[in-house]
């Protein structure tokens, strides 16, 4: 008998990492999440009785729903947060303010919650938050292929606009046929607007280094990515799936190069179509993830009840101070 998995989240973030390249391994059944839902709304998800409960923003779900499930409780955060690289602490005021909104889920009756950017466990862990490990989004490659498609634009961003990513791309905008969209298209449709595009972006929403869930959706899909810079992972490799820049003129030659350059950005964007086949595909993750935890093998959530690290050091990250001990 198949297991039954539901998924607890708001489609049009968080579908691409199932969709239904799931189908015929377990019986999926989808429920939208909003942040304002009453316990009453989530009535159909307690008696859908999965045995694996899959929350993407879960600490926003009243915790009454938590211990009327049936199954088990399992929550995916994928928020940019504060992390560690080469010994320091690399943030800024809007990761600060996400992790803090995180601190909710302390109080959570999760039986597990995984966190989608390694390098942010350090610091999670010395709050007293307890995570159960890494949990890289994966993408739904049956529906996030790439297709045939005529090229009509040099240049494709899919997210919303930030005075960053307007810095990174205002130039472009000028000089190139370049398609932004903010929101509001996922899926096949998504996927199409990839395909027709030359060249595709990833430009984070202020000026740090994270890694948005994008980069394998857009690499799924055949697209020759320019990144600013990943947290390093064992993922996904710049230079050899995707390209990564720093500034503002160092991109626009970049797209200039390999606008000019068609094989040299086939050869990349192969890659990336292959690695995230190899190491992000949904099906294979889910399989990995749902094996471990019947096998026991990711350790079980916990948390201290209060924070570990005071308000008082945030504040003080926001103004600007390098804390020795923060962590």
């Amino acid at each position: 008998m198949r297991s039954r998995v539901a998924f607890v989240v708001q489609p049009e973030y968080f579908r691409f990492i199932y969709e239904h390249d799931l189908d015929g391994l377990v019986e999926v059944q989808e429920f939208p999440l909003n942040f304002s839902m009453s316990p009453e709304a989530f009535r159909p998800l307690i008696e859908y009785k999965a045995d694996f409960n899959l929350f993407c923003r879960g600490e926003f779900v009243p915790n009454e729903v938590l211990q009327a499930l049936s199954g088990t409780r399992i929550a995916l955060s994928s928020e940019p947060f504060p992390r560690m690289l080469d010994g320091r602490i690399e943030y800024t005021e809007d990761s600060i303010s996400r992790y803090q909104a995180f601190d909710r889920i302390r109080d959570k009756s999760f039986d597990y919650v995984f966190h989608y950017d390694k390098a942010s466990l350090p610091i999670m862990e010395r709050d007293g938050l307890s995570l159960s490990g890494e949990f890289p989004f994966p993408v739904a490659t049956g529906t996030y292929t790439r297709k045939e498609m005529e090229k009509r634009w040099d240049l494709f961003f899919i997210g919303r606009s930030t005075p960053h990513r307007e810095a990174m791309l205002t130039a472009l905008k000028h000089h190139f046929n370049f398609l932004h969209i903010c929101h509001g298209i996922w899926g096949p449709g998504l996927a199409e607007y990839i395909s027709a595009s030359k060249i595709c972006l990833n430009v984070h929403a202020e000026p740090e280094v994270s890694w948005e869930p994008r980069v394998q959706m857009l690499l799924a899909a055949g697209a020759f990515v320019i990144s600013e810079r990943l947290t390093p992972n064992r993922y996904l490799r710049p230079g050899v799936d995707y390209v990564e820049v720093a500034e503002p003129a160092k991109l626009f030659s970049l797209v200039r190069h390999y606008l000019d350059h068609p094989e040299e950005r086939e050869r990349i964007s192969q890659s990336g179509f292959e690695r995230v086949r190899e190491v992000l595909d949904s099906r294979k993750a889910f399989t990995t993830l749902f094996d471990g935890i019947r096998r026991q093998e990711f350790p079980r959530y916990s948390s201290t009840k209060q924070p570990m690290i005071r308000a008082l050091h945030w504040n003080l990250l926001r103004a600007g101070a390098r804390l020795k001990s923060f962590i």
